[in-house]
């Protein structure tokens, strides 16, 4: 269109259906993109046909397998919703980053080895005067119980090396 020509009836620039709506021109060109607003040239709309579709994207009439502005936000606002609800669990402690949990596995089982390469050096002096080997299996029986009731009451909170 040049200069001194008249615009048709009804169709509008980027910069005017934006103004009219009341949202920016980069808002406008992102629902272009996203197919909910058509043009009839290349940033030109018509007014009547592009604010019905407007509306209906708004209100949240869906087309055709689209997803309505409303339902993406109701969608985006539940995720918020959910991560916040997740970051309250882990702030009273009730959740732990899979890097604590692996921590805490990993001095258990440091806490764990310690605790059996202990067992020999206080097994040997009391196994080699014992001839009987139910005595042995019983002393042997109870000091391993002993380790794993100690390591039962492990508690990475307490004890962290």
């Amino acid at each position: 269109m040049r200069k001194g020509e008249k615009k048709p009836e009804g169709i509008v620039g980027t910069n005017e259906l934006a103004s009219i709506i009341g949202k920016t021109k980069q808002w406008i060109s992102q629902l272009t993109r996203d197919g909910v607003l058509i043009q009839v040239s290349r940033g030109k709309y018509n007014l009547a046909e592009t604010v019905q579709a407007y509306i209906r994207h708004v209100s949240g009439t869906v087309e055709e397998g689209k997803i309505s502005f409303s339902d993406e936000k109701a969608q985006h606002e539940q995720i918020k919703k959910e991560m916040a609800a997740l970051e309250l669990q882990k702030m009273r402690s009730n959740l732990h980053t899979t890097e604590d949990v692996t921590h805490a596995w990993g001095m258990l089982m440091v806490a764990f080895r310690e605790r059996l390469q202990g067992l020999p050096p206080r097994i040997a002096n009391k196994l080699a005067y014992m001839d009987d080997e139910k005595e042995v299996r019983v002393t042997l029986e109870s000091l391993i119980d002993d380790a794993l009731t100690e390591l039962g009451k492990y508690d990475p909170m307490e004890k962290d090396l």
